[in-house]
């Protein structure tokens, strides 16, 4: 806060104005207090187009640091990530990175249409083993290369999202729809996570859904077909409608089964199917 005298000549009469000096001066304190104010994260949405982007925790719980091209480690608070140009697919890649177990990171994706296949490269990838949660927002494609999931996690990885949000995410031949070396849990949205060639539709060390629409897709192949929901720790399903289905196997391999896990399926609540492949 500022205060602002007026001095006062004998007779009531105000001063004559200040010397250019003095001016000079007020304006250079002026100036260095509000320099040495702390400058606000803001919102920023952030153009896929325009290269590759990182998300990181700041340290600071609601806030992110995001890096694009020149931009480097912009602290930013509900971070968006969009395409200009929706129905044109950027070839740029998203990393998340929730590196200490403690790291929260919020990212939303908002019509997001991404295809890495040229690249050797998966669409997103979350690093760390922190927890992130990706928001959808609108439709989103995801498409990655040979041996990249669609998303690939580690961690904690949550998805969510409306009854009008979805989330297509499409692995390369050999690779799964929606891969994550933690947990996975998705709570809304519709989501439709499809193995390529081989692959899984999920894959996860755990899978945990409450709500929302997900489709999972194993891919068939030659060498093996995948299954539509793969863990290894307990799948939960409390909620929603989930459709899992097995690739269908050739050249006498086995198709995939719909949902397999190492530990017990719970069912709770929702509409399960799950089919097995051909």
């Amino acid at each position: 806060m500022f205060w602002v005298a007026l001095s006062i000549q004998g007779g009531g009469g105000i001063d004559s104005p200040r010397p250019a000096s003095q001016r000079a001066a007020a304006f250079i304190l002026t100036a260095a207090m509000l320099i040495t104010l702390t400058a606000p994260a803001f919102a920023e949405t952030w153009y896929i187009e325009n290269g590759d982007i990182t998300v990181k925790a700041s340290g600071t719980e609601g806030k992110n640091t995001v890096s694009q091209g020149n931009k480097k480690d912009v602290e930013d608070t509900n971070t968006i990530i969009t395409n200009q140009n929706q129905d044109k697919a950027s070839s740029h890649t998203v990393t998340i990175d929730a590196n200490d177990k403690n790291d929260k990171v919020e990212v939303t994706l908002k019509d997001v249409n991404i295809d890495t296949s040229s690249r050797n490269k998966a669409a997103v990838s979350v690093t760390g083993s922190g927890n992130t949660t990706i928001k959808l927002d609108g439709d989103n494609a995801l498409k990655s290369d040979t041996y990249r999931s669609g998303i690939y996690g580690s961690g904690s990885l949550t998805i969510s999202g409306g009854e009008n949000d979805s989330l297509t995410a499409q692995g390369g031949s050999g690779a799964n729809g929606i891969s994550s070396s933690g947990s996975l849990t998705i709570s809304g949205g519709t989501v439709t996570a499809n193995g390529g060639n081989g692959g899984y539709g999920i894959y996860s060390s755990g899978v945990t859904i409450s709500g929302g629409t997900i489709t999972a897709n194993g891919g068939s192949g030659k060498d093996g077909s995948g299954d539509g929901i793969f863990s290894f720790d307990p799948v939960a399903i409390s909620g929603g409608t989930v459709t899992a289905k097995g690739g269908s196997g050739e050249d006498g391999e086995d198709g995939g089964d719909g949902i397999r896990s190492f530990d017990p399926v719970a069912i709770s609540g929702g509409t399960v199917t799950a089919k097995g492949g051909s």
